[in-house]
């Protein structure tokens, strides 16, 4: 791999020929296709990260009510005035702190939800954690945060979405490019989304009313960003924001339960749609070996 290309931690898990790393014509939020009137939605993981950028994507497209949620109040309430100031009069917007990892934070947190703009038609997981450190000599406390986080709190953020009661509704996870490669240091992160993309992978079965997706961000420069990957960080945290509006609408009903990354480009994607759709080319690879009745076929 040649270190110094910018895009050596991005080409490797292109599926279009086009790179996008900032938000284009089709993505806007102002886009009419792209409206949020008469939806409501929660984002996790709004006081840090790129959370904060996807609620002012949806105040933008319209959303009629926005929950945001995130440990630190003061500045979840910093940004609650921005989105009113970006949302159009009327939308409701609802800042509430709370743990997703403790299953009676997230129960008062779905409570406070439905008092301030009722169902929630959209649950967009983009609380994360990366602690970081070697497999076997890391602290199991810190080591397993990542799973206490990035599964745990994902589930449980999940159960009470689903706990509203018919059955449908749209699910955006984020996950990473890195489930697809070995990186020392990153192990606990990375076997956490894995097993968070199986989750949603189940529940885009057990649950055909609702809309599953798993979502990579690019390389988004944040405090959770590794310091051997900021020089390759040129991803706009505003993709993902548009990505999950995108999501939300019925062009996207065909990429439901896959894995889609904010860098492939969405047109080129829809040319080649009945060949993603035949080949599942959004589904998580299992081996690389091709496995059947008659066994690999060896060279």
């Amino acid at each position: 791999m040649d270190y110094s290309d910018p895009d050596a931690f991005t080409l490797p898990y292109q599926l279009t020929k086009q790179i996008r790393r900032d938000v284009y014509p089709l993505l806007e939020p102002t886009q009419p296709e792209l409206s949020a009137n008469g939806k409501t939605v929660l984002i996790t993981g709004v006081s840090g990260g790129i959370g904060k950028i996807i609620a002012e994507s949806w105040a933008t497209a319209g959303a009629s009510g926005i929950v945001i949620t995130g440990r630190n109040i003061d500045v979840l309430e910093s940004i609650a005035t921005r989105l009113q100031s970006l949302a159009p009069l009327g939308t409701k917007v609802l800042a509430q702190a709370a743990d997703i990892t403790n299953e009676a934070s997230v129960a008062s947190l779905f409570t406070a939800a439905k008092e301030a703009v009722g169902k929630v038609d959209v649950l967009i997981n983009s609380a994360g954690s990366l602690e970081g450190g070697p497999v076997g000599t890391t602290d199991p406390t810190k080591f397993f945060n990542d799973f206490q986080v990035n599964v745990l709190g994902t589930y449980l953020m999940t159960h009470y979405f689903l706990a509203q009661g018919d059955g449908t509704g749209t699910i955006i996870s984020f996950t990473t490019a890195a489930i697809g490669n070995v990186f020392p240091g990153m192990g606990g992160y990375t076997a956490s989304k894995l097993a968070l993309v199986r989750i949603m992978e189940n529940l885009h079965v057990e649950q055909p009313n609702m809309r599953v997706f798993l979502l990579m961000p690019g390389i988004v420069q944040t405090g959770m960003t590794v310091d051997s990957l900021k020089p390759y960080a040129k991803d706009s945290p505003s993709l993902s924001g548009s990505w999950t509006l995108f999501l939300s609408t019925p062009r996207a009903e065909w990429m439901r339960g896959g894995i889609v990354s904010v860098n492939w480009d969405i047109e080129e994607m829809e040319a080649h749609k009945d060949e993603i759709v035949r080949d599942d080319l959004l589904g998580r690879a299992f081996l690389n070996a091709k496995l059947g009745k008659d066994g690999h076929p060896w060279t």
